[in-house]
């Protein structure tokens, strides 16, 4: 893998100039993680890692159709104070794919669950996004004395029946002919986002791996868009541990509304709104979405622990 340059302090001050500025040569100064595979229930699990084993667990989930290099300049800055880990979800990324398809939120917090006890991670602070975030709410419902604290980005509480979700899982995977050619054409989703080219670009190359006749295919499994509806509206009160709900401004999968109603349900939740940012908030905003969660996570290393 390749070593961005660039130091911490470097990183920092780059993210503490605002959001303008903290967009310039943000992917050069990314630090490359480690990476791991782990095999749990069957299936070959990919992390990524940075960070010192000594300092305390924070652990990444990614969304839909994404990977856990989305995560590498946020985890170069948190890596400053924690041992950093980003799983691939199954059939995302580096991870296997399951035959017959296996991508309920039920396996995804089996895996989660199992990944986090094989490595010894507990107490950590868990972050997920999208549908990262729902399945970092369904485990913290479940096991909220394993978590230091809980941060969900832009993560409802209900997961619907989706016909646009069927249409697209039923379409052949694209392919690319070249790395221009996908450089051209991907595209995130949904599509809205105020990331920088280079940033996009960054996580294309990462999203796709190569066919025997050299062309390029996306990494993840189209039957991952599938999964059945569920709802956490009575487990919302579970979470007993520090949480932290936040939302792009702009973003329309996360309306105010929803998260108005997270909060009336969640005991220990909080809830902040990052400006200039759609769905994908740590790509739109990476400067103003790193400064509310460390503020997030300084009180609460200085408050009480998540009650069982």
């Amino acid at each position: 893998m390749t070593t961005f340059s660039g130091s911490p302090r470097q990183i920092s001050d780059k993210f503490q100039t605002g959001r303008k500025s903290s967009h310039k040569g943000i992917v050069e100064h990314m630090t490359a993680p480690r990476s791991h595979f782990i095999t749990v229930s069957g299936v070959k699990l990919h992390y990524l890692e940075w960070g010192l084993h000594t300092n305390p667990s924070l652990f990444l989930l990614h969304g839909g159709s994404a990977h856990a290099h989305w995560w590498d300049q946020i985890a170069t800055e948190l890596a400053r104070e924690y041992r950093v880990l980003a799983l691939d979800l199954r059939g995302h990324g580096d991870s296997a794919w399951t035959t017959p398809p296996a991508y309920e939120i039920t396996d995804y917090v089996a895996d989660l669950e199992a990944v986090i006890t094989t490595l010894s991670l507990s107490p950590l602070v868990l972050i997920g996004h999208s549908l990262g975030g729902f399945i970092a709410l369904t485990y913290a419902a479940l096991h909220a004395a394993a978590l230091q604290a809980l941060v969900v980005v832009d993560s409802g509480f209900r997961l619907p029946h989706s016909r646009r979700m069927r249409l697209l899982s039923r379409l052949p995977a694209p392919v690319y002919q070249e790395e221009a050619d996908l450089l051209a054409r991907f595209r995130l989703l949904p599509e809205d986002t105020h990331a920088t080219p280079a940033l996009l670009q960054h996580i294309a190359r990462h999203s796709v791996r190569q066919l025997p006749d050299g062309r390029l295919t996306l990494k993840f499994d189209r039957a991952s868009l599938l999964r059945q509806p569920c709802d956490l509206s009575s487990r919302l009160r579970d979470i007993t541990c520090p949480t932290l709900l936040l939302r792009g401004s702009d973003s329309r999968t996360f309306p105010a509304t929803t998260l108005a109603e997270m909060l009336a349900l969640c005991p220990r939740a909080q809830g902040r709104e990052i400006s200039a940012a759609g769905h994908h908030v740590f790509l739109d905003n990476p400067a103003i979405f790193l400064q509310t969660v460390h503020s997030f996570l300084d009180k609460e290393k200085e408050g009480s622990p998540c009650k069982s």
